[in-house]
């Protein structure tokens, strides 16, 4: 019996051991020799602003492998020569001298890392991996490779799938232009957010949040430093992020985590300063929601086995709205009118003359565009839970700001600080994480801290907004704007749901108040008439929203000057933030 008893422990510690199988990995590959004992070639490479220790020619290396191995590089050329660079990328991997995988690259088309994927089930618990780097004509025939062209294969990293989820993970999307009333989980009859619905019945859906600007700049650079936006510095498109606070992906960094961004619009880029604290920034204006899902499955694949932070940008809501055939066809109704899209129709359209099918038709299409980045997000949400990196990864899903569909008299958002721009949607899902719906005023700078408090981290220096791993209580959220038609900065400051707010509106230097509005949001939720409270408690309230803008403007006045090139001003105007 004894003996017995000694068999089955023995067999039980093989089985756990995984039948003698030592994995360690991720195996960064470039870190060891090459099979033949000497140092392979490499160089740090650096394409669209995301640079990688890379291999630039062919070499070969023995690799132990766990039960479930995934293999992670990226292929990319750089060309430093004149005109367009020639020829072409032939890349072919073996494993124990079988064809794996085969790509080729066109240097005139490449401009980022191609990221592959690439199971190694079947080759034992070592492997020979061969990677073979070759430059050729368009017939794949040889040619010597130029002075300035470098072929290369970045990072091959040998992954567990098996431990995909063992570490922390955190991903924050950010859908811009996402009003919150467009959302189910906050009552939308249509169906334009399923997968944020069910992501809100799962976390801490917060019922009442508020930006703390009513456009992009500001409002993203609040959500990733947790500080009013004086303080940051980004409050103008003249000016970019201080550098002077800290970030949340700067503190994740710190604490050992892979950082990284991809984003879709020029105030969201290294242009501005929101690369601070990301390994890497991928900016491309206006890219469709479904190629940064496609961009962070890559990611999701490097970094699944070792602490992550991804930063998600969806620029599908924001104009021009045009969704794609298969969110058109879902939420586009019949229409025989001939108002587009395009900013360039609808904002110069006189309300008077617009009859309710046409504002009809574009709340049609801003739904569709708002199914297509949720359609983003849940493919994003897929492949987390498909690689099993769901386990233990926190899901913030929130907006920069609202979007204005003649509320008030305006199209688009920015120049105001009404309801329909600053009210967003907020959702905090994942493990530990309590579900509830939090009644309470929240603000984007109640990001940070959750993050950090959910992560185990503290942050270095005091912040003005609290974790939502806890009930909010009552607070009160300021933000402002200095993108308005006449260059006078706004102000609010707000009570919460069904309370009071005051809009303050200043002279152009901020010396004088030039309108005040206040409203009782629980008579007037749509903010049609104004109704001062009584002179004390209207004196202090107006003084407190000037003296924090005031205080946050004093920290950040060092702010960075933006000098735009010609290009980018183009792309700036056409989408209505610069003008002719």
């Amino acid at each position: 019996m004894r003996r017995m008893r000694v068999r089955a422990v023995c067999i039980a510690f093989v089985l756990l051991a995984g039948c003698g199988r030592r994995f360690d990995g991720p195996a960064r590959l470039l870190v060891q020799a090459d099979a033949s004992g000497r140092a392979p070639r490499t160089a740090t490479l650096s394409l669209a602003g995301d640079a990688r220790p890379a291999l630039i020619a062919s070499a070969t290396f023995k690799a132990a492998l766990p039960r479930r191995p995934l293999l992670t590089f990226g292929l990319g050329v750089a060309w430093s020569g004149e005109g367009e660079a020639p020829g072409w990328l032939r890349f072919a991997l073996k494993g124990n001298g079988k064809t794996l995988a085969e790509h080729t690259l066109n240097p005139r088309a490449a401009r980022e890392w191609r990221d592959v994927s690439l199971p190694l089930e079947g080759l034992g618990k070592a492997a020979d991996l061969e990677f073979a780097l070759r430059f050729t004509d368009r017939d794949g025939k040889d040619v010597p490779q130029p002075p300035g062209l470098i072929v290369a294969a970045a990072d091959p990293t040998v992954h567990d799938l098996d431990g995909y989820g063992r570490a922390k993970g955190i991903v924050l999307v950010s859908i811009d232009t996402l009003r919150r009333d467009h959302v189910g989980a906050y009552g939308y009859p249509r169906p334009t957010t399923p997968r944020l619905d069910a992501l809100s019945r799962e976390g801490v859906l917060c019922e009442d949040a508020v930006s703390t600007s009513s456009w992009t700049l500001p409002a993203h650079l609040s959500l990733l430093t947790g500080v009013d936006a004086g303080r940051h510095g980004g409050t103008d498109m003249e000016h970019g992020f201080d550098r002077k606070v800290p970030t949340l992906a700067g503190v994740l960094k710190q604490a050992g985590y892979a950082t990284h961004a991809v984003t879709s619009h020029l105030y969201v880029s290294s242009v501005y300063g929101l690369d601070e604290g990301f390994d890497s920034l991928d900016f491309r204006q206006d890219r469709r929601g479904s190629e940064v899902a496609a961009r962070a499955v890559s990611l999701i694949d490097r970094f699944g086995d070792r602490p992550f932070f991804l930063f998600l940008h969806l620029y599908d809501p924001h104009w021009h709205y045009d969704p794609p055939a298969p969110a058109r066809a879902l939420l586009v109704r019949p229409y025989q009118g001939t108002v587009t899209g395009l900013w360039q129709d609808f904002s110069r359209r006189e309300p008077a003359r617009l009859v309710p099918a046409d504002l009809q038709h574009l709340l049609d299409l801003y739904d569709g565009e708002i199914r297509a980045a949720d359609d983003a997000v849940g493919a994003v949400l897929d492949h987390l839970k498909a690689r099993g990196a769901d386990r233990d990864t926190l899901v913030v899903a929130t907006s920069d700001h609202g979007e204005e569909f003649l509320e008030h008299g305006s199209w688009e958002h920015q120049k105001t600080l009404y309801e329909e721009v600053i009210r967003i949607p907020l959702v905090v899902k994942g493990p530990r994480v309590e579900a509830r719906r939090e009644p309470g005023q929240v603000s984007l700078l109640d990001v940070a801290p959750t993050v950090v408090d959910w992560a185990g981290l503290r942050w270095p220096a005091p912040l003005p907004g609290a974790s939502l791993l806890e009930s909010a209580g009552e607070r009160e959220a300021f933000g402002e704007t200095d993108h308005t038609v006449d260059r006078r900065p706004k102000l609010f400051l707000r009570g919460g749901m069904g309370k009071w707010k005051t809009i303050v509106t200043l002279e152009p230097d901020g010396s004088a108040v030039a309108q005040e509005e206040w409203y009782d949001l629980a008579a007037d939720p749509g903010e049609k008439r104004s109704a001062p409270p009584r002179p004390e408690r209207r004196d202090a309230l107006r003084d407190a929203t000037i003296r924090r803008w005031r205080e946050a403007r004093a920290g950040g006045a060092t702010a960075p000057a933006v000098a735009l090139t010609p290009e980018q001003r183009e792309r700036l105007r056409a989408l209505g933030y610069v003008g002719p």
